[in-house]
């Protein structure tokens, strides 16, 4: 029987802000386990000054004794939704650390500030687990309002690599979806080698039992694509968005713009992603 876990990180041990709200909407409908995270961050920086390193030890030591005594509250969070997990708690240097501990798991579930200005080009906390975890992202704003997670789903499709990696891990959600969009954008990528086996995306939906109307994204100029994607979503009444992030480089998104960091810095429901 298949089983698929959850690893919620929190930034601040707060289990009613959008992050643990769509983290428990997901497991629920996935019939998943769910595990929280809390890190004590240390930096590397910390040891610069060996004067300061016994100071910022015991700090972390004491960030993380109040930590664990938030595992009981976890868990009465999940028993009122019937589900399983686990509290987990460490310290170390928090996107290592985070990308260490999402190996062990399906999908890594990060909520993400809308006013801190290094998301938008790929160099915040919850960009460098997206690229150094090698796990699908669940990354939910702290503006979003969480209902459901998954029953409407927008797929944004452009033929990349990326996309299909997010597309590929989004399976077990589009299975249960109740109604899927799918918008292809794939032209831009029209010359390059096919991600998917012959003879296409209309196909391998069918083969994963996935029913999704398919619409064509005509978005001129690239850095029109979110601001479209956004929209249909927000017409669609979408819960949940699937994408790949960062097609193009990080440098290229901070000097040209783009799909990815339009929708990081504009997007107010929760995001699949994958890069």
């Amino acid at each position: 029987m298949s089983s698929t876990d959850l690893l919620l990180y929190l930034q601040e041990i707060d289990l009613h802000t959008p992050g643990p709200r769509a983290a428990i909407a997901l497991a629920a409908r996935l019939g998943a386990r769910l595990d929280g995270l809390y890190v004590a961050d240390l930096p590397a920086a910390a040891f610069s000054l060996p004067e300061a390193v016994p100071v910022q030890l015991e700090e972390t030591r004491r960030r993380c004794v109040e930590a664990e005594e938030h595992g009981g509250e976890w868990q009465s969070l999940l028993a009122a939704h019937a589900l399983a997990g686990s509290w987990r708690v460490a310290q170390g240097d928090t996107v290592q650390t985070v990308c260490q501990a999402a190996a062990g798991y399906d999908y890594l579930i990060m909520e993400r500030s809308q006013q801190r200005s290094d998301a938008p080009v790929g160099f915040g906390t919850v960009s460098r687990c997206v690229f150094g975890s090698d796990r699908p992202v669940l990354v939910v704003p702290d503006t979003a309002r969480i209902d459901k997670v998954g029953a409407r789903v927008l797929v944004a499709w452009n033929g990349s690599r990326e996309s299909a990696l997010a597309l590929a891990a989004a399976v077990p959600v589009l299975q249960r979806a109740d109604d899927i969009l799918l918008l292809d954008g794939s032209e831009m990528y029209a010359d390059s080698i096919a991600v998917l086996p012959p003879p296409g995306l209309a196909d391998w939906l069918e083969r994963h039992g996935i029913k999704a109307r398919i619409h064509t994204l005509d978005a001129g100029p690239t850095h029109a694509a979110g601001a479209l994607i956004l929209d249909a979503a927000h017409a669609d009444r979408a819960d949940l968005l699937v994408m790949g992030a960062w097609s193009r480089s990080r440098l290229a998104q901070m000097v040209l713009g783009g799909t990815t960091r339009h929708l990081f810095m504009h997007g107010d429901l929760p995001m699949l992603v994958a890069h």
